[in-house]
């Protein structure tokens, strides 16, 4: 049993901490659902597993036509239609389909604002740990109690609190209504609308460099599709002739060399005069090499030998 102040821990953690898909789930189902930190959610999680394992284990146990597992098994359903989570004939499968948002809506915290009676989640639960929530006319402080469906009735305004005033600035206005979209629904939006904002920022980067392309003396003002005219044209276009080298400066390779202009008073037709040879450049001067300066031999110390 163990030291009662110190009491086992009833949820399991993650079993890899730095799981990236997970980790941005885990945020978006606390922001959701204005829980403290992830050991309200881990706990919810660990609720929903031992679910799932007891409804594994009577269905191996049923096949075996097991009288106790009868039993169990209307335990279970039977507890579980009491607190929400399941409707009708429902059965062990219906059990193993369960997720952790089934759980999470069923909390104290989530009905207050589904009724109305918080603008937030995070309100919601303020109201709940400061006392102004009551079930039965009994005042009840704790987010996390699962309520069974015989009682989301009768969740109202405790009668001492000063919320329970109609005035009261906190609360919320009648023509309020709470929305609660799913976490899975919530990601797939917003991936959406990621996408659709990196189209739309392709499109602006294709539109500003089709309009670089267009003309002088075209108003800037054109619709997409003569900007997109022009910018095929400008593609399609021949390069533009090349101008002839300045003197000094080598031409580029592959390039052919200009024609020689004709001569003065030669027919037309008649075979190009032959060029005369070049003057070859005279060699470079040497230049002499400075000598060093010569060094005058040391005296002998002592007078001259």
């Amino acid at each position: 049993m163990g030291d009662p102040k110190f009491p086992r821990q009833r949820y399991s953690t993650p079993s890899h901490p730095w799981d990236g898909p997970r980790i941005l789930e885990e945020h978006q189902m606390l922001r959701k659902y204005g829980l403290k930190n992830k050991r309200e959610l881990w706990k919810s999680e660990t609720m929903l597993s031992d679910l799932r394992g007891q409804a594994r284990e009577l269905q191996a146990r049923l096949r075996s036509e097991d009288e106790q597992a009868v039993i169990e098994r209307d335990a279970l359903l039977g507890r579980l239609k009491r607190l929400g989570l399941l409707h009708g004939d429902a059965t062990l499968n219906d059990v193993l389909i369960l997720d952790l948002e089934a759980v999470l809506a069923r909390r104290l915290q989530t009905l207050i604002y589904l009724k109305g009676l918080a603008r937030t989640m995070k309100q919601a639960r303020q109201f709940i740990v400061h006392g102004h929530i009551a079930i039965n006319g009994r005042k009840v402080n704790v987010p996390g109690y699962l309520v069974p469906e015989t009682e989301v009735g009768a969740i109202a305004y405790y009668a001492g609190s000063v919320v329970n005033n109609e005035l009261h600035p906190e609360r919320p206005a009648k023509d309020f209504v709470p929305t609660l979209v799913s976490v899975r629904e919530e990601m797939k939006a917003a991936a959406s609308r990621e996408r659709e904002t990196k189209r739309m920022r392709e499109g602006d980067r294709v539109r500003f460099v089709a309009k670089k392309l267009v003309p002088v003396g075209v108003s800037e003002d054109v619709d997409e599709a003569a900007v997109a005219a022009i910018a095929g044209e400008e593609a399609a276009a021949e390069p533009l002739p090349e101008l002839p080298a300045e003197e000094g400066e080598e031409p580029e390779k592959g390039t052919p060399p200009p024609a020689a202009a004709a001569p003065a008073g030669a027919k037309p037709g008649a075979p190009p005069a032959p060029k005369a040879p070049a003057p070859k450049a005279a060699a470079p001067r040497e230049v002499p090499k400075e000598q060093p300066p010569r060094k005058e031999p040391k005296k002998p110390k002592g007078g001259e030998a």
